[in-house]
C-alpha cells in the first residue's frame, strides 16, 4: 500500500497496561480510506485494546499511530477530545441517554459542535430516514428494540459525517436477524464513503460479508486477508 493512501497507519505499535501486560505487540497495520475492515480474535487477543488505541484512550508504549495524518502517539491529552470528533463510534451496549428521546440523542453530537438548530433538525431527520427510524424520533431508548437502539446509535455516530466509523462488537447484544440488518447498514455507510472498522467475534457475519479480515492473537497480528472469511 502506498504511504499516501494510508488513512490509518500503525507501525510497530506496542501498548502496555499499568500492570505491565503487553496488549499489543509491535503491531503493523495500514488501512486505506474507504475500506471496510473486520478485526477478529478470541477474548484477550487485543481487539478492545486496538479500538481504545485508535480512540486515544490508551497511550502507545512504542511505535507510531497516524490517523488522517495526525500522530496519536504525539498528541497532547487536551487535543484528544477534538480528535475524537472526527470519528464515529458504535458500542455493543448502544450507550444511548435514557433521559433523552431518539432525536435528542442523535442531535447531541451536533449540538456539541455548535451546529444551528435548523440544520440539526434537517441532519437528524436525514439520519433517521437513513437508518429506518423515521417514526421513532420522539421515542425513548427503553421503548425501542435492541436492533432499533443500535440503529439510533449508528445514526448518532454518523450525523457529523465522520471519515471513520469504529464499531466495537455492534451485534453483540442482537439476534441473528437484527445482526445482519445492522451489518448491512454499516455496509451502506461504507458505500457512502466512510471507512468502517468492525471489531467482532461474530464469525458467521464475517464469513458472509467477504471483507478484509485482520486476526489478532495474544496482541499479535497473525493474519490479514483481503475479501476473506474467518474460520476459527
Amino acid at each position: 500500500m502506498d504511504e499516501q493512501e494510508r488513512l490509518i497507519d500503525m507501525q510497530d505499535v506496542s501498548v502496555r497496561y499499568p500492570n505491565g501486560t503487553e496488549a499489543l505487540k509491535k503491531l503493523n497495520l495500514h488501512i486505506k480510506k474507504g475500506e471496510f475492515l473486520f478485526v477478529v480474535g478470541s477474548s484477550g487477543s487485543g481487539k478492545s485494546t486496538f479500538i481504545k488505541t485508535l480512540l486515544g484512550e490508551l497511550p502507545v508504549a512504542s511505535g507510531s499511530v497516524s490517523v488522517s495524518g495526525r500522530r496519536l502517539d504525539k498528541m497532547k491529552r487536551r487535543e484528544i477530545p477534538y480528535y475524537r470528533r472526527s470519528l464515529g463510534v458504535v458500542f455493543q451496549e448502544f450507550r444511548l441517554l435514557d433521559d433523552r428521546n431518539i432525536f435528542e440523542n442523535i442531535a447531541l453530537a451536533q449540538e456539541i459542535l455548535g451546529v444551528h438548530r435548523l440544520r440539526i433538525k434537517r441532519n437528524v431527520g436525514m439520519m433517521l430516514e437513513m437508518v429506518g427510524l423515521q417514526g421513532k424520533a420522539g421515542a425513548f431508548p427503553q421503548e425501542l428494540s435492541g436492533g432499533e437502539q443500535q440503529r439510533a446509535a449508528i445514526a448518532r455516530a454518523m450525523v457529523n459525517r465522520p471519515g471513520i466509523l469504529l464499531a466495537d462488537e455492534p451485534t453483540g447484544n442482537l439476534d441473528p436477524d437484527n445482526s445482519w440488518e445492522i451489518m448491512k447498514l454499516l455496509e451502506e455507510m461504507n458505500r457512502l464513503g466512510t471507512t468502517v472498522i468492525v471489531v467482532t467475534h461474530n464469525n458467521e457475519v464475517v464469513d458472509k460479508m467477504k471483507k478484509r479480515v485482520v486476526v489478532l492473537k495474544n496482541g499479535n497480528l497473525v493474519s490479514d486477508e483481503e475479501q476473506g472469511g474467518y474460520i476459527q
